[in-house]
């Protein structure tokens, strides 16, 4: 419950106006908050972080959060390499060539550029440590995964501790890896870079436990940022409070800077809990949940995780083979990996969780081989593997996604493929679209990009109905306009850099065209 009265935040007296944005910090006069703005405004959002020992810091909305509204933008306390990474530039985190890099002149590690060499993220890092150990990094392979790697993001965040104390102490605020002995990854993390790094580098600048626990830090709170290739990774403070759902009512996007971005596209109710996902909302259930055992070291219980139908899309069900109606399911959350039964009342299949893993696996090797670039390819396992998965299941729908941007893909291709082509482009979207609104309505980069293909298709289906003069083609190009206004909503906070931002900067061409067009049908009278 928000108190009524507060005190001012700038002159401490009793105060009853609050900041309209995060409704937390008080004012005793408007001269007072206006003089409190610069500090407020990192500070300033709908939502406060609130504590239950279920599942910790979290953070609850203040306030009707609105469609479209950023509730958090954050710059990185640290950024560097994924821990699995073919060797990268230290300086801009791109992927280097064997044959077209450059080393840092003072320490050998790897960089593109001379401004690369001079980075702040590298210059008072790595490169000072390798510096005062007197020998350079010697990198030979380019090819493959280079353990070295596997130190470097720990390591940046344990030299927080010299280069700036004020983030060092908001890093160690962050939840930590709950490690146990003998478990694979901690003996990994043990050898490459608890024990690396001192050896390594020569320093006993902090001690294991400060190691181990910074490490676990880095690994919990890390978000894979997808601006370089390889994706690099990114610690945040404000950002690593928020829950876990898989099937979140925030949207995350990244800036050029960096900076990560969350916000809310179909709006959210005051005094909801603000929710992300920590893995793939396009995963099935058990993946999702191994990944995020394996990874956050939770096993999780949310909405979505405790009904085996997944609202009632079935996206991890497999058809019943012995009648014509029945999904085969797990009897419940808790028995997932027992035997599966068949939802029709009537029939009484029961099918082993083996059996079943056994046949998701063979699909899971069918599509790992299948060229998915190949529009024919697609179709033939859709046709085929529907026989025995479920319409929505999450093997079909990968396949659909593919298939949803390969027909028409190309310049000018949508206007060469053929109108049961061009129909079977716009269903998929159409199916895909009602899929993912149900089952993840809040995943604004996948449904931004199918229902730019969505309106792609209805803009070509509306010029070829003008072509021979159908009544239709003004609903059809208004539609088509109304999933580009869509497409650009749902991508317009994505970096420009990023494959979504190229989709988005042609919806809002591809807006302005349909606009133009659908004005001179009105003013003739069409």
């Amino acid at each position: 419950m928000v108190a009524d009265r507060g005190k001012c935040a700038v002159c401490n007296n009793q105060a009853k106006s609050r900041c309209s944005g995060c409704v937390q910090a008080f004012y005793c006069s408007v001269e007072h908050q206006r003089a409190d703005w610069k500090n407020h405004k990192p500070l300033c959002s709908p939502m406060r972080v609130c504590h239950n020992e279920k599942i910790g810091r979290h953070y609850v909305a203040t306030r009707d959060i609105k469609p479209g509204e950023i509730v958090l933008r954050e710059a990185p306390l640290i950024i560097g390499p994924s821990q699995v990474t073919v060797p990268v530039c230290v300086g801009c985190l791109k992927e280097v060539r064997e044959k077209a890099h450059g080393e840092c002149e003072r320490c050998g590690w790897p960089v593109c550029s001379k401004s690369c060499q001079e980075s702040i993220n590298h210059t008072k890092n790595e490169c000072k440590l390798t510096v005062e150990r007197e020998d350079k990094v010697v990198i030979k392979h380019f090819s493959t995964v280079h353990p070295t790697y596997s130190c470097l993001l720990p390591l940046r965040c344990l030299m927080l501790k010299e280069n700036d104390p004020e983030r060092w102490k908001k890093l160690l605020e962050l939840q930590t890896h709950d490690y146990k002995d003998d478990d694979a990854q901690y003996k990994q993390d043990m050898e490459r870079i608890v024990e690396f790094i001192p050896r390594f580098f020569k320093t006993n600048k902090w001690t294991k436990d400060e190691i181990i626990k910074v490490n676990g830090i880095s690994r919990i709170n890390g978000h894979e940022v997808p601006l370089t290739n390889p994706s690099c990774v990114a610690v945040y403070h404000r950002a690593s409070f928020f829950e876990h759902s898989c099937r979140p009512n925030l949207s995350k996007s990244f800036s050029e800077d960096n900076e990560v971005i969350f916000w809310s596209p179909n709006g959210i109710k005051k005094n909801a809990h603000l929710t992300i996902s920590y893995t793939d909302v396009l995963w099935e259930t058990s993946n999702r949940r191994h990944h995020l055992l394996q990874t956050k070291r939770f096993s999780c219980e949310c909405e979505r995780c405790s009904d085996v139908t997944e609202y009632k899309t079935y996206f991890s069900s497999l058809k019943c083979q012995k009648c014509d109606s029945g999904l085969l399911t797990p009897e419940s959350l808790a028995k997932w990996n027992d035997d599966w039964r068949c939802t029709n009342a009537n029939c009484k299949n029961i099918v082993t969780y083996e059996k079943v893993n056994k046949f998701i696996e063979h699909v899971g090797k069918d599509l790992q081989a299948m060229e998915k670039e190949n529009e024919g390819n697609c179709i033939k396992f859709i046709e085929h593997y529907s026989k025995f998965l479920s319409s929505n299941h999450f093997y079909i729908t990968d396949v659909k996604i593919a298939l949803s941007q390969i027909i028409g893909n190309g310049v000018n291709g949508i206007q060469r493929i053929s109108d049961e082509r061009l129909k079977l482009k716009a269903k998929t979207c159409i199916e895909l679209i009602e899929l993912i609104e149900k089952l993840a309505p809040n995943e604004a980069r996948i449904l931004g990009l199918i229902k730019f293909e969505l309106h792609s298709a209805l803009a070509e289906a509306g010029r070829r109905a003008m072509q021979v003069k159908d009544a239709n083609c003004k609903a059809m190009l208004e539609d088509s306009l109304k999933y580009c206004y869509d497409s650009i909503r749902l991508l317009g906070n994505e970096a420009s850099c990023l494959p979504e931002g190229a989709v988005c900067r042609q919806a809002r061409i591809n807006a302005s065209s349909l606009e133009t067009m659908i004005g001179g049908m009105l003013d003739a009278g069409i």
